[in-house]
């Protein structure tokens, strides 16, 4: 055993010395992460809506109406009516009318809406729409339970007043709404809940599989293995401790990338911490029994290099590493399976976006450990010192 950590050992250092390393391991993924989970909403929760507010009657009322509005999902945005011509970035825009707080005081009904732009995205505009009658909705409860106390004006002075409903909004709610997943679903993950996972699968294998093919293909081609089988090791144990060090460089790259998808970008990795520990075992153990396989079957670090980069772009783009698997046609998706990296996503998103606990992980682990265990035979057999 001992022999075994020491070979596993040598590979991490031989990994970690090499100064690109730290590039292609920690900093690529990271900026992955963030670049393709701004694309996709920039977070694991729902996107905000984005809204323009122009204000033109600036009445108590009105102001109270935009703090409801930014309690909702909303990003919102405010500028002046001087200002509404000249900007350029608006998306959709809600104008509170001149006077709408006398109005609504004198009982005068009044209408708002939201006026969107051509490249608005219709269900996001169908969203601020619900947002705004929220809002709404909540005020009129507030100035109904107001007026019924006497604290609106003109029996009290508008500044009090409107503290009064900042008060009485600030309340906890009487009444709350719990919404969970009803099954298993197939919504399409967003944002950086499709981006870390994705991230993280794609460059643990990505990064294993080059170097650890390319370390083992230069071993055996400058003799450092027909030296290590004069070692007393096993022929067994030299090749067990070749799948460890390429586990143990897998097993560093998905802890530390975990760590910063959850600290970093906020990403909530489901309610099953052992669900997720299981996973993250059995594809590390699959992407290490992969790269000593590529290692052994391949002749020179070129080859290793090429084929452990062309092959995990294409696990990494069909197993929906890039894009989630659920906006492939499904036979595409049922195909894919034929890599481990379909099924480690399939795994992630049970665990992330659909709400599932430990029974989504079990399926995909033993795939993935069955993988490993398939590839580390045929390394084992292939191995050879020379």
């Amino acid at each position: 055993m001992r022999g075994i950590l020491l070979l596993a050992r040598n590979d991490l250092r031989l990994t970690t010395r090499d100064r690109a390393s730290f590039f292609w391991m920690l900093a690529m993924p990271v900026a992955l992460m963030w670049f393709f989970g701004q694309m996709g909403g920039g977070g694991s929760g729902p996107p905000k809506v984005t809204l323009t507010v122009v204000d033109r009657d600036g009445g108590w009322l009105a102001r109270a109406l935009v703090k409801q509005l930014a309690a909702e999902n909303v990003n919102l945005r405010e500028i002046a009516p001087a200002e509404l011509a000249a900007a350029k970035d608006k998306v959709r825009t809600l104008t509170i009318p001149a006077g709408f707080t006398a109005s609504v005081l004198a009982g005068k009904q009044q209408k708002l809406r939201i006026a969107g732009e051509e490249k608005a995205d219709r269900d996001f505009s169908r969203a601020a729409d619900v947002n705004l009658l929220r809002a709404v909705t909540r005020m009129l409860g507030l100035l109904v339970e107001m007026s019924a106390a006497g604290k609106l004006p003109p029996q009290t002075e508008a500044a009090v007043a409107a503290a009064e409903l900042d008060r009485l909004a600030a309340r906890p709610r009487q009444v709350s709404l719990a919404v969970s997943t009803a099954g298993h679903g197939r919504a399409v993950p967003a944002g950086t809940a499709q981006s870390v996972p994705g991230a993280l699968t794609m460059v643990v294998l990505m990064m294993t599989l080059i170097y650890g093919g390319v370390f083992l293909t230069v071993e055996r081609r400058e003799g450092m293995l027909r030296r290590q089988v004069t070692l007393p090791l096993s022929r067994r144990d030299l090749f067990l401790g070749k799948l460890a060090g390429r586990l143990l460089v897998a097993a560093i790259q998905v802890v530390v990338l975990l760590a910063i998808g959850h600290f970093v970008f906020g990403v909530d990795f489901g309610r099953s911490p052992a669900g997720l520990a299981l996973l993250l075992a059995a594809y590390a153990f699959c992407v290490a029994g992969l790269a000593t396989f590529f290692g052994a079957v391949l002749q020179t670090p070129e080859q290793a290099g090429a084929v452990g980069w062309i092959s995990s772009m294409v696990m990494a783009a069909l197993g929906g590493c890039w894009w989630p698997s659920e906006v492939m046609p499904r036979w595409l998706w049922s195909a894919a399976h034929i890599f481990p990296t379909a099924w480690a996503m399939d795994a992630f998103h049970s665990l992330i976006s659909f709400g599932r606990g430990l029974d989504a992980v079990p399926l995909p682990a033993a795939v993935l450990f069955a993988f490993g265990a398939v590839f580390s035979v045929l390394g084992a057999r292939f191995l050879k010192p020379a």
